[in-house]
């Protein structure tokens, strides 16, 4: 196994809708994903969402650090369409 640490980023992404009755609703939609095919994936973020913000520090999310990885298959990216099973980190 590698000493290698996927330092993915907690990516937010935001919309605001009007309602019929005149009211609004935020819509919010939160992906932790790798370095390799950040800039790929914000790109397509902002194609749909109002706001996508990056998170400056390293974020694993739920899964953690060595959690599965799906690309989107949609993403102009190398990569798109794959998945990229979880390891396990060394020593455990």
């Amino acid at each position: 196994m590698s000493d290698e640490v996927i330092t993915k980023r907690r990516v937010t992404m935001r919309s605001v809708v009007a309602l019929p009755d005149g009211g609004t609703a935020e819509h919010k939609a939160i992906d932790y994903v790798r370095p390799d095919f950040l800039d790929a994936y914000v790109a397509d973020a902002r194609t749909r969402w109002q706001s996508v913000e990056v998170s400056d520090e390293p974020d694993a999310g739920p899964a953690g650090y060595h959690g599965a990885t799906h690309v989107p298959a949609n993403l102009n990216h190398p990569l798109a369409g794959q998945t990229f099973p979880a390891t396990t980190p060394e020593g455990e």
